[in-house]
């Protein structure tokens, strides 16, 4: 079931540009409710600017630029509603999907940051712990409805549940499941190829178990790629290697994409990876 309200983050510059476009374009598709937001950060005083700087109601400067940037007469039929608040990020970005019940919340990234000085790993943690809501970084110039995405799995619930959600948010959407492996001592191996190829037919296998044991993929034509190698690497090479337009990643898991939203490996995904990210979190038991 598709949202009824996402949520769009902005801190005004140029690379929350395409996360609008996206966010127009999905509540467009799903009929939902856009709620714009943009926190002000905290400036020198007014007294020391120059006159033409000076505004007499920044939160209303700051909300007619939003609905500006949205490109509204383009899409006069959406229900939109632009927020403007001061403070922490995250914190009012959690605050106002509580309040308007949102099942998504986009933004854009540029380089290792995310809404303003905040670093990306914090930010989007800090999101996904207290909001609990799918997180949409937006890379990637809009041109239509997302086609073909990768869901990164470790056979977690996690990433179950990341995959759930990508065929609950787009039904149609083509999606490759990739699994990333390692040979456990490898290095005191002396047929390391073997066991790279028993460890690939033992990934198949549970691909395969992981697949049948999800009933939101019964009856979907989902493809599979067992492959040597670290998960954040293999989705870096994929999203470059091929015309992907998402790669959708669970958190909670219990190894290989586990580590991903740990530290420094979720800014390097995030990131780094040419294409639009879609974080999900697992639900609290």
């Amino acid at each position: 079931m598709t949202p009824k309200s996402i949520l769009v983050a902005t801190d005004l510059t140029s690379r929350c540009d395409r996360a609008l476009d996206r966010a127009v374009q999905l509540a467009a598709a799903w009929r939902a409710k856009l709620v714009a937001l943009h926190v002000l950060e905290e400036r020198e005083a007014e007294s020391s600017l120059p006159s033409w700087r000076r505004v007499s109601d920044p939160q209303e400067a700051a909300r007619a630029r939003v609905r500006r940037d949205l490109r509204l007469d383009q899409a006069s039929d959406l229900e939109v509603d632009v927020v403007v608040e001061r403070g922490n990020p995250a914190e009012r970005i959690v605050e106002v999907v509580e309040r308007n019940g949102c099942g998504l919340v986009l933004t854009g990234v540029g380089r290792d940051e995310l809404l303003g000085r905040e670093s990306l790993g914090a930010t989007v943690n800090t999101l996904l712990r207290a909001a609990g809501v799918p997180i949409l970084v937006v890379k990637s110039r809009p041109h239509g409805p997302y086609r073909d995405a990768v869901v990164a799995t470790d056979f977690s619930e996690a990433s179950r549940r990341a995959l759930e959600t990508a065929l609950a948010l787009w039904p149609d959407l083509g999606i490759t499941l990739l699994h990333g492996f390692g040979v456990i001592y490898e290095g005191f191996l002396d047929d390391k190829m073997s066991a790279r190829e028993d460890a690939a037919r033992k990934a198949q296998e549970e691909c395969r178990a992981f697949l049948a044991a999800t009933p939101a993929a019964s009856g979907r034509s989902i493809a599979t790629l067992c492959e040597y190698g670290d998960p954040a690497t293999l989705l870096f090479d994929l999203a470059q290697a091929r015309d992907i337009d998402l790669v959708v990643l669970g958190t909670e898991g219990r190894r290989g994409v586990a580590q991903l939203f740990l530290g420094s490996v979720a800014e390097r995904v995030a990131t780094q990876v040419p294409v639009d990210v879609l974080l999900v979190r697992r639900p609290r038991a």
